[in-house]
């Protein structure tokens, strides 16, 4: 079943991408500075990622593709790369980060392993983005942590639960055949077993510090069975 949040994001960006109106990423490979909460993708599930992106630019090979060690999940954002505050973010990390780490093991240890579906292609006006199925529990945790953490910017990581696979260089060689092409989703699996605090470095986490790893709690037999696990 085609996710309707996802269908809602590809309608309202439909015209954007057909017509050529797209955010060209000029932050790429630049220095930056962020702290954020996210998951990585195993092995396999790179590997299926990655033949997506592969297949995609032998229609667009002008796209920039986020790399295999770069593909992850937001959580939720501590200090957003794309936000600047009165004081520098490493200095506020300083005064705050070990309180939203206490936070984060509370609700993090009583957090059992969740698989997500990545199912939907979605390109936007200023990203190509898998989209996880909805429900997931991934999104179940974005919202407990949202009202626990305090925070001085945007905590929210979005509605939905998505990786980026690529951002824009330029205009679109063949929006409409790529269009059809990203219609045709994706098939993957993550399985989520530990959550990572990192510090990026290098937009869009071509280089990064991982600060944590915080392991979930194996799933119970019945939610293993629920959701799909091996």
């Amino acid at each position: 079943m085609r996710h309707p949040k996802a269908a809602d994001l590809q309608l309202e960006h439909k015209d954007l991408v057909l017509t050529g109106q797209l955010l060209v990423e000029r932050r790429w490979g630049q220095p930056c500075l962020a702290y954020s909460v996210c998951i990585q993708p195993g092995a396999d599930a790179r590997a299926g990622l990655s033949g997506i992106q592969e297949c995609v630019l032998t229609l667009e090979p002008s796209l920039l593709r986020v790399p295999e060690q770069a593909l992850h999940a937001n959580l939720a954002w501590l200090l957003p790369v794309h936000q600047e505050f009165d004081r520098p973010k490493d200095e506020l990390w300083q005064l705050y980060g070990a309180e939203w780490m206490a936070i984060l093991d509370r609700i993090l240890g009583a957090t059992d392993s969740i698989r997500l579906r990545f199912r939907h292609l979605v390109a936007t006006d200023s990203a190509i983005i898998a989209v996880a199925e909805e429900p997931n529990l991934l999104s179940a945790l974005r919202r407990k942590l949202i009202p626990a953490l305090s925070i001085p910017g945007s905590l929210s990581a979005g509605e939905l639960v998505h990786t980026t696979l690529f951002r824009y260089a330029r205009p679109l060689r063949d929006p409409p055949t790529l269009m059809r092409r990203l219609a045709a989703g994706v098939h993957v699996a993550v399985d989520v077993r530990e959550v990572l605090v990192v510090r990026e470095r290098i937009f869009p986490s071509l280089d990064y510090e991982v600060l944590r790893r915080m392991s979930l709690a194996p799933p119970s037999p019945l939610e293993a069975r629920s959701n799909g696990y091996d």
